[in-house]
């Protein structure tokens, strides 16, 4: 009876069913860490783009030529729509509705004047929101400040 005991405890130690289920326990939430993690950096870099993006065409809005009807010179400044509403009705869709996407109105002195050569600046600002990786990453914070600023000068 003993030698049976011990031959049904050594069979039962020995067996390496379940093994694998254990191994992928361990490995699963380092790969789901690391797969959202890819997920969330790759949202930051297309918001941090689509922001850049419509800095750059605010500030083209500002600075081409433009004329109204009778042919006198439109300035940025007076432009219908303005710079700001402009940039927020053609990018607000591309952005998550919690981006808060804001767009403070252009500066520099060819904004007022629309002289040729002078400079107008447009800033764009939105809010990356994590995620996974702000609860999970300490000192990573809730959000993420973007935030890009475009100077070009005036045809």
């Amino acid at each position: 009876m003993k030698r049976l005991k011990v031959l049904f405890c050594q069979r039962w130690l020995g067996q390496q069913q379940g093994g694998v289920m254990v191994e992928f326990a361990i490995v699963l939430p380092v790969l789901l860490l690391l797969v959202f993690g890819i997920i969330d950096f790759g949202h930051a870099l297309y918001l941090k783009a689509e922001v850049t993006s419509a800095s750059r065409e605010g500030a083209r809005y500002a600075t081409r030529y433009q004329t109204d009807n009778n042919g006198q010179h439109i300035l940025p400044a007076s432009l219908s729509p303005n710079v700001s509403t402009w940039v927020t009705n053609n990018y607000a869709g591309l952005l998550p509705t919690d981006a808060d996407l804001t767009v403070p109105p252009p500066t520099g002195p060819g904004y007022t004047s629309g002289l040729a050569g002078q400079d107008v600046t447009v800033t764009v600002q939105a809010t990356k929101r994590w995620f996974i990786l702000g609860t999970l990453v300490p000192g990573l914070g809730n959000t993420l400040q973007l935030q890009s600023t475009t100077v070009m000068k005036c045809e």
